[in-house]
């Protein structure tokens, strides 16, 4: 069977562009929903930071996820000329990956990337699957999934998603969060990377 792929890119616009950014994403991130193999797409907004969004989608399988970004149409380009950077995209492989419940709208989402230096990956493994574990079955705690960064096996992306900011602080107060970021800061490669975001379009669709 097939692994699951994820596919995050993360878009930064100059502050005047974001109203106009907005619509353009959903409806470059909308066609993909129906794409064979797309389990997921959510377009997610920063909270506080309206020009920054991120469009986040799972795939079936590494093939399908590269012919659709190989026929994956650009940015219209008046909204491409607003980007204050090019996007940067993330690929991951499935490293713990859990059920997902469903979210309301004022569902906190988080994503996070753990940057450690390459040594004793075992160990860091082993803290990644914990927290995850630990997150799970957490009072409101909908979704927590770890990717492996294809190509860099150092890099992690972290996909969480809470019920409300309540349960999110919950989360971050927690004796099993605090463990895991003591550990991680004993072998960090750079700074702890974690934004929070809030949901702007969302679309499950069957592999």
């Amino acid at each position: 069977m097939p692994d699951p792929m994820s596919l995050v890119t993360y878009f930064d616009f100059g502050p005047s562009f974001a109203a106009s950014a907005t619509p353009e994403l959903r409806a470059w991130a909308a066609p993909i929903g129906s794409a064979g193999g797309k389990a997921e797409v959510t377009l997610l907004t920063e909270v506080g930071r309206p020009e920054r969004l991120a469009v986040v989608e799972t795939w079936t399988d590494a093939e399908r996820l590269n012919a659709h970004q190989v026929s994956r149409a650009p940015l219209a380009p008046q909204t491409a000329a607003g980007l204050a950077a090019e996007p940067d995209q993330r690929v991951g492989e499935a490293f713990s990956v859990g059920a997902a419940q469903p979210a309301e709208a004022q569902a906190v989402y988080v994503l996070v990337h753990v940057d450690v230096v390459p040594f004793n990956l075992d160990a860091v493994g082993e803290w990644l699957r914990a927290q995850a574990d630990a997150a799970r079955s957490a009072p409101g705690g909908l979704r927590y999934d770890v990717w492996r960064q294809v190509g860099r096996p150092n890099h992690f992306t972290v996909i969480q998603v809470w019920s409300d900011p309540a349960a999110y602080a919950h989360h971050v107060e927690s004796a099993a969060t605090r463990a895991f970021r003591a550990n991680v800061l004993t072998v960090k490669g750079a700074l702890y990377d974690e934004r929070l975001y809030r949901r702007v379009d969302c679309a499950a669709v069957a592999p």
